[in-house]
């Protein structure tokens, strides 16, 4: 078996024929070493033998250069909705494989971005005493998934009331 020019892990991915697939929740990341990948390139895909709704996220780990694909697929007959997650030389091999199937391609899509209806909501920070010493605005999804837009200290607060 060749594996010459491959990364460490991607060697050991081909030698032990390991993959990462499973059915997994709404939470799954685009993960690599450890480090989640916020940038990645997303496509959608057409149908396939069963599969509807297919999706193909792409992006680079920053620690070891590999490619990472996340392909998201849902079953016609069960309704469940798969998550393979691929590193290396099997990410580039499904790359390469639904290239041919892509319908729409976004690039540069922030993985951590959030999507659908969007609410807000405020925070307060209080110490000890039971003062305010913080407030912190964040922009929710009805996924679960929260973003902080804004910090206000109790100087910023009466700057902006007088």
């Amino acid at each position: 078996m060749r594996t010459l020019g491959l990364s460490g892990r991607a060697k050991a991915m081909e030698i032990l024929g390991k993959k990462h697939r499973s059915a997994m929740s709404n939470k799954i990341k685009l993960v690599c070493c450890n480090n989640k990948i916020n940038v990645a390139e997303l496509w959608f895909l057409d149908d396939f033998k069963g599969y509807t709704k297919r999706k193909l996220l792409i992006g680079k780990c920053k620690v070891c250069g590999d490619d990472a694909a996340l392909q998201i697929m849902t079953n016609i007959n069960s309704g469940k909705t798969y998550y393979n997650l691929y590193h290396g030389l099997e990410a580039v091999k499904i790359i390469y494989r639904e290239k041919k199937r892509k319908l729409v391609v976004f690039p540069n899509i922030k993985t951590n971005s959030l999507y659908g209806w969007i609410y807000g909501v405020n925070v307060e920070i209080k110490n000890k005493k039971g003062d305010v010493t913080q407030i912190r605005q964040y922009a929710k999804n009805f996924e679960g998934n929260k973003q902080l837009v804004k910090q206000l200290t109790p100087q910023q607060m009466t700057k902006k009331s007088g």
